[in-house]
Parts: C-alpha cells; sequence; structure tokens
C-alpha cells in the first residue's frame, strides 16, 4: 500500500487549505512518487520508505496508521472489516487504496468515521473501473455522495476521477440528482479520490442510491440517464483527438495486457476459455 502522485497532490491540496492535524492512515503507507522535493528523507531507510516524514513535511503534527497485521509496525492493530475503537479521533484519516481489500466495506466505513474527530477530513483513493481483482470492490462516486451526505453529517465533500495512467489531471465528478446515476466507461484504469469534512455526529447512517429516491414517489418513469461521466474521456477523445493519439495515451495498458509487462498483463496466467453453453475449447 503505497501514497502515489495523484493521492499525495490531494492531500497537499488539503494541507494547503488548512493544516491536516494530527493524521491517521489506513495501512501504513509507503512513498510510491518522487518526493525529494519535500525535503530529505529519514536516513533510516525503512523509515524513509513510509509516508510519515513527508505528511510532517506539509504540516501533519503526527502521524499514526493503522493495520491488520504488525508487519510493517502499523501504530494501531485491528481489523476495519470487524466494530473496534481506538484510543483517540484524528483530524485527518487517509484511506490511499486499503477499503477495497476490506470484505465487510460498511463496517469499514463506518470505523473511518469513528476515528475522525468532528471538524476532521476522510480522504479516499480507491479504484473505479478496469482494476477488477485487484482487490475485492470498485467504487463510484454515487456511493460516496450517498454515505459523505449533509444527512449523514458531512459536508464539503467533493469526488474526482483520475486515470491511473496519466498523472497530470482530474476530472470532478457532480453529485448526482434524484432519479439520475453517473456511470463510466474506460478504456483505461481509473481511480477516485474523494475528501468530505465531518460536521456532526449522527446516531446512525442512511446510504441510498439517489437514482432510486424520486421514482419511489413519482414512478418508475422518471428515472433518467445522467448526463454521465461515462463519456468524459471517451467523449472528448472521439469529438478533439486522433485514432493515433488515443492509441497512444493508452499505449502502457495495451501493451502491459498483450505482453505481460505490467502488474496488470496476463502472461503467465492460466485461463479457460468457454462457449456460451459451457464447453471448453482451449486455454488462453
Amino acid at each position: 500500500m503505497g501514497i502515489d502522485l495523484h493521492a499525495f497532490r490531494l492531500i497537499q491540496d488539503l494541507a494547503a487549505q488548512r493544516p491536516l492535524g494530527d493524521v491517521l492512515t489506513i495501512g501504513r503507507q509507503s512513498v510510491d512518487f518522487d518526493a525529494s522535493a519535500h525535503g530529505p528523507a529519514p536516513d533510516d531507510p525503512v523509515q524513509a520508505q513510509y509516508c510519515e516524514w513527508v505528511l510532517r513535511a506539509i504540516g501533519a503534527d503526527q502521524v499514526a496508521s493503522l493495520d491488520i497485521s504488525d508487519y510493517e509496525s502499523a501504530t494501531h492493530i485491528g481489523d476495519l472489516g470487524a466494530p473496534m475503537t481506538l484510543p483517540r479521533t484524528y483530524d485527518t484519516v487517509i484511506d490511499a487504496g486499503s477499503l477495497e481489500h476490506v470484505f465487510d466495506v460498511a463496517t469499514a466505513f463506518r470505523n473511518l468515521i469513528s476515528f475522525t474527530a468532528t471538524g476532521g477530513r476522510i480522504v479516499h483513493v480507491l479504484p473505479v473501473n478496469n482494476l477488477s481483482g485487484h482487490g475485492f470492490w470498485q467504487f463510484s462516486s454515487d456511493l460516496i455522495y450517498a454515505l459523505y451526505s449533509a444527512e449523514n453529517g458531512f459536508g464539503e465533500t467533493r469526488v474526482y476521477y483520475a486515470s491511473s495512467i496519466n498523472q497530470g489531471e482530474w476530472r470532478m465528478v457532480p453529485p448526482p440528482q434524484l432519479g439520475t446515476r453517473t456511470e463510466l466507461v474506460s478504456l483505461e484504469s481509473v481511480i477516485l479520490l474523494s475528501v468530505t469534512t465531518k460536521q456532526r455526529e449522527v446516531a446512525s447512517l442512511r446510504v441510498v442510491q439517489p437514482f432510486y429516491v424520486r421514482a419511489w414517489s413519482e414512478g418508475a418513469e422518471v428515472l433518467v440517464s445522467h448526463p454521465q461521466v461515462r463519456s468524459s474521456w471517451l467523449r472528448s477523445l472521439l469529438s478533439r483527438r486522433t485514432w493515433a493519439h488515443r492509441l497512444a495515451r493508452n499505449a502502457y495498458t495495451i501493451a502491459g495486457l498483450a505482453f505481460g509487462t505490467s502488474r496488470y498483463g496476463l502472461r503467465g496466467k492460466r485461463f479457460v476459455r468457454r462457449r456460451p453453453e459451457g464447453g471448453q475449447d482451449g486455454k488462453s
């Protein structure tokens, strides 16, 4: 688990708005980008590989971590998939790609909320699309907006989608409206970046996808397609860019899948090819 450039830029933006205060990372996060511009790394190579020094360099007061195992010497040990408490709360809670690995995700979200002080912020960096198998789950902006709603005690919730092979661009995803939902189809793998502020405690959470709420009172005919994020990348590519540009932009993913040179490649993995009726006709 690590904080990559996308995650760090989001955290850096938050630090510029107001101090991070005391920080909790979900998993002891490594530094997965060149952080040399933020000061010298610790002399101890073990300490240098983890994010604590980088977060302190941009203003964090203290940095603690939580993991299910003590193999990386996390501050707190516990299973996010089961109800748990910590001895204290934190001003900034950072999930830089951990919740997709937890089976009981709803409990994990509730735990993160309980770890966050009133007025504190929660950051998520999670897989959205074309990362099946990276973890148990992939997530959507509809979930983040439904969970971190005003009704549930949150405000200033923002969600962005970013290409995992394009470090220079995010797309802001607007909150869904009643009777609509946000869907995404993409050529490349896409990640979600979000931040929200815990404004008050609530007794229980209500999380319902807004797509259906309007239909319950007005009938199914009011359900419509969102002016969707589904085409945000593809439409721009189709309208403004050539096929050659598209191919070049996705060359890394295509090469990785074709030749097994990236973490997503299929070389060495055995799959059974089946006919539609279920008969086997070879391996790939």
